[in-house]
């Protein structure tokens, strides 16, 4: 089958240096692709991986391990070395292939860390997961992975044995995301597995505020529980090069390209730790429960935030009417909802709409496109910083609509 315009151009273009130096690449067949990036990781989640996955089907992992120049920790050496013991199957500059012996699986091993090899500070994990991915789209195209999802994930996660069962996914299908919750492992103290569980349900009750309010990106953004298909993945660009969020970036691209598919029936466990290797996420949040006095005054988004986001949501199917009879689209809504519209610069969608759109139905498509999750973000928090002050999120988790039975 013909590579794909996107595909061609993306691989030729825009993708990493890595993704270019798999000429000779052996001709092993691999069912899927997983890719994970590794910075001051120990050992554990490929001896993991050795006991479950790998040795249940023939899967490839490409595992790049990072760090940022001027740093040095002995874990990434040691993970290094952890692979080398492995029989060698072939080698070409900072990659290595091995063997995960005795199963039929193997890992692709990337050098980012050693020095000349290390990634940019702001680049980080988005730059890591980038080389990692254009690896597996390179060897996808090349028939190397029959699989056309490229699975994304971290080093603390324990994935299920189902984790590679097919999901339901159209031709329309962008990309996958995962359930996940949070575990404690031997060494979590109560104390940070109490706060990750907290923060976890603060992006649950983010997500299903989201959905309750009609928008198109209600799904959760964790770069360890998710699937791209390699096509999409080129149409959006990769992953973006950055230090924090990368994920969020990507998914809010690909939801403009085609469905996310929330796949409930796959499950993956994280790993419950402190963490400070991203700026901001759940290490940085935990960071920050841990510090109050009683974890209960953690707060985040008040309901009446979602509320006011579905009020203009609900709103969006009769922009076309309005915009053609000459009347103002916003009519109607509260004044702190229009007023933080206004300061989005919702003008300029309108100038689009009326410049560029000629149906209803690509009005709709268009204004999703242009309030999209970032968007949402920012209305989000400047609703909060105006109108509706942040409150404990446990008393949002027991009061809130969309929270209920009836929505869950």
């Amino acid at each position: 089958m013909a590579m794909h315009k996107a595909t061609r151009q993306y691989l030729a273009i825009y993708a990493e240096p890595e993704s270019r130096q798999l000429q000779n690449f052996p001709e092993i067949n691999f069912d899927h692709v997983l890719v994970i990036p590794c910075f001051r990781e120990t050992t554990a989640f490929a001896e993991r991986l050795h006991q479950t996955l790998l040795a249940q089907q023939k899967i490839l992992v490409i595992v790049v391990i990072n760090q940022p120049s001027g740093y040095a920790d002995p874990l990434n050496e040691n993970l290094l070395e952890y692979f080398h013991q492995m029989d060698a199957v072939w080698q070409n500059t900072n990659m290595l292939l091995c063997r995960a012996a005795p199963s039929p699986s193997c890992w692709l091993v990337v050098d980012r860390f050693t020095e000349g090899r290390c990634i940019d500070q702001k680049q980080g994990v988005g730059l890591a997961r980038k080389i990692g991915c254009d690896l597996a789209v390179q060897l996808i195209e090349k028939g190397i992975c029959k699989s056309n999802w490229v699975y994304t994930s971290d080093a603390d996660t324990h994935l299920p044995q189902n984790y590679f069962t097919p999901f339901a996914a159209s031709e329309s299908s962008s990309a996958a995301v995962f359930a996940t919750n949070h575990i404690a492992e031997n060494s979590t103290s109560p104390s940070v597995l109490a706060a990750t569980q907290l923060y976890e349900s603060a992006l649950d009750y983010y997500v299903r505020g989201l959905t309750w309010a009609g928008s198109p990106y209600g799904f959760p953004t964790i770069g360890s529980a998710m699937a791209i298909h390699s096509r999409t993945y080129c149409q959006a660009r990769g992953f973006p090069k950055r230090s924090g969020g990368e994920d969020f970036y990507l998914l809010n691209k690909l939801a403009k390209l085609g469905r996310i598919e929330k796949v409930d029936s796959v499950r993956v466990e994280i790993a419950a730790r402190l963490s400070d290797r991203v700026p901001f996420g759940t290490g940085p949040a935990v960071g920050k429960i841990l510090s109050l006095n009683n974890p209960a005054d953690f707060t985040y988004y008040a309901p009446e935030v979602f509320t006011a986001l579905k009020s203009w949501l609900e709103r969006v199917p009769h922009i076309w009417t309005a915009l053609q009879s000459g009347a103002d689209p916003l009519h109607g809504l509260r004044a702190e909802v229009v007023t933080t519209l206004e300061e989005s610069g919702i003008d300029t969608l309108w100038k689009h709409l009326l410049q560029q759109v000629h149906s209803p139905s690509k009005c709709e498509i268009a204004a999703h496109h242009w309030f999209d999750a970032f968007h949402t973000l920012k209305f989000i928090r400047r609703l909060q910083e105006t109108r509706f002050p942040a409150v404990p999120l446990v008393e949002s988790l027991r009061t809130a609509e969309f929270m209920q039975d009836k929505f869950l």
